[in-house]
């Protein structure tokens, strides 16, 4: 009779123990289904909407206590970087540094791009 008590306490806690799992560390939001539309159907609308998917993950995660996502901030630097806001992708690529130490030998050939581009349009 004792064994029979304790089934449905080791049951429930098993179960319990499974349901649970950590939360998770990044807040992606529509990053990928908007990556995902501009490959597929590459245009001013489709880049848009993942710019700005981009940018809500960032403002989520920030007003959440969460990390950003590896790699955001550097897309997003680089999309300044093609629209021709230096300061912005410098910016950007720097927080991404700030986040993610191991990114800074791809970053810094990022922002080396960024100031030669930054040196021809100046007269």
């Amino acid at each position: 009779m004792n064994k029979l008590v304790y089934l449905p306490l080791g049951v429930t806690i098993l179960l319990s123990g499974c349901a649970m799992g950590p939360p998770p560390l990044y807040y992606w939001g529509n990053v990928p289904s908007t990556y995902h539309r501009m490959v597929l159907e590459p245009g001013d609308k489709s880049l848009l909407e993942h710019e700005q998917a981009l940018k809500d993950s960032i403002r989520y995660s920030e007003e959440h206590g969460k990390l950003v996502p590896p790699g955001v901030h550097c897309e997003l630097g680089y999309m300044q970087f093609k629209k021709g806001v230096m300061a912005e992708a410098l910016n950007h690529y720097d927080a991404e540094v700030r986040l993610y130490p191991e990114s800074k030998v791809f970053v810094d050939r990022l922002k080396d791009k960024v100031k030669e581009a930054q040196s021809h349009a100046k007269p």
